[in-house]
């Protein structure tokens, strides 16, 4: 139910009475602001496109004006459209026909009734205006006829000078009374037509500028479909949060699991190995292993590589053992020969004498290689660095 207010309201701000109506920079701005529930047809809102210049939240310029768009036949997003007015209404200032009031004066055509003396008017010779004379009959019905057609047969009072031998003429007098006009039907009377003039009392008709509510100009609405358009973007397979998007070649995309990027604390984080290329090469391994003998943990290029360092962590499971260290590579020119040295800490808790690393040479790949002399569990993380 609405409030009930006595008075009007005085606004003592530079803002529209009502938020809703904004202005906003797009109708997709203005759609995101205003939620369903807060939408009726007839809604209307400010949309402005050019240059602004806003004092706070007040909009004190828009260089390209400020259109207003309306929510027409619903309240979905796609109902926003363009308000266009039209004057097509304005033809009710056929209202102004009311000012035939003035043609009460009318009734005092009634003295008119006298015309009917004109009708005595036909003895003149000048008869063939009488037949005028007849249209003084009309001056009857004049009553509806203060148009001034009547005034028309005034013309015929030319003619009545012949009328002047109708003294009954003279009764015409009484119809001077019917300056209201439509009673002359002696010419001299229908001088009495000027009253006509107060037709012009049909200016009242002005009244049809109301004509304004228009509404008709919104058909422009089916312009939304051009909404299409978003079909551009790339299709992505997967929904990790955070997940870096790689493209895929084929025009889709993925969103990586393995690879996020956390904006609020600026983490990128990888998940699995990982391989750094640059003026370092880098190169992580994370494994467990459960039997006796070689164990080829990482197999790189030496083309172009010169020195190369390992550093380990190994945990054997049944004891917890453990020890850290770093086996230094050192490779020929030719990337033929390498030597190594493992530098490393003191066993935590237990011995760990039986997981021992070493580097080989394989074809152009160096190979570090953990060998083990027991059947226990041992977890090994190693992370690679090459100096190029």
């Amino acid at each position: 139910m609405g409030i009930v207010l006595s008075s009007n309201i005085d606004l003592q701000g530079g803002l529209p009475l009502d938020s809703r109506y904004g202005p906003y920079s797009s109708t997709t701005v203005a759609n995101n602001s205003i939620v369903t529930a807060n939408r009726f047809v007839g809604l209307t809102v400010g949309i402005v496109t050019g240059t602004t210049t806003y004092n706070g939240l007040q909009l004190t310029e828009a260089v390209d004006g400020i259109q207003d768009y309306w929510y027409f036949s619903g309240i979905t997003d796609a109902d926003l459209v363009l308000k266009e007015g039209g004057s097509g209404d304005s033809g009710t200032s056929g209202s102004s026909g009311s000012s035939g009031t003035s043609g009460s004066s009318g009734s005092s055509g009634t003295s008119g009734s006298s015309g009917t003396s004109g009708s005595s008017g036909s003895s003149g010779t000048s008869g063939s205006s009488g037949s005028s004379g007849t249209s003084g009959t009309s001056g009857s019905s004049g009553s509806s006829g203060t148009s001034g057609s009547s005034g028309s047969s005034g013309t015929s009072g030319s003619s009545g000078s012949s009328g002047t031998s109708g003294s009954s003429g003279t009764s015409g007098s009484s119809g001077s009374s019917g300056t209201s006009g439509s009673s002359g039907s002696s010419g001299t009377s229908g001088t009495s037509g000027s009253s006509g003039s107060s037709g012009t009392s049909g200016s009242s008709g002005s009244s049809g500028t109301s004509g304004s509510s228009g509404t008709s100009g919104s058909s422009g609405s089916s312009g939304t479909s051009g909404s299409s358009g978003t079909s551009g973007f790339l299709d992505l397979d997967g929904d990790t949060v955070n997940g870096v998007i790689t493209y895929d070649g084929d025009g889709t995309g993925t969103v990586e699991s393995n690879l996020t990027f956390d904006g609020i604390t600026n983490n990128l984080l990888i998940s699995g190995d990982s391989v750094q290329y640059g003026n370092i090469y880098q190169q992580s391994v994370n494994t467990t292993i459960t039997t006796n003998g070689n164990h080829n943990l990482i197999s790189l290029p030496t083309t172009g590589g010169s020195s190369y360092e390992f550093t380990y962590y190994v945990n054997e499971q049944s004891t917890s053992g453990f020890r850290t260290g770093k086996i230094l590579s050192a490779i020929s020119k030719n990337g033929s020969n390498n030597v190594f040295t493992d530098y490393s800490t003191i066993d935590g808790t237990f011995n760990t004498n039986d997981i021992v690393f070493s580097t080989l040479i394989s074809g152009s790949n160096i190979i570090l290689r953990a060998t083990t002399t027991n059947s226990t569990i041992w977890d090994v993380k190693v992370r690679t660095e090459i100096l190029f």
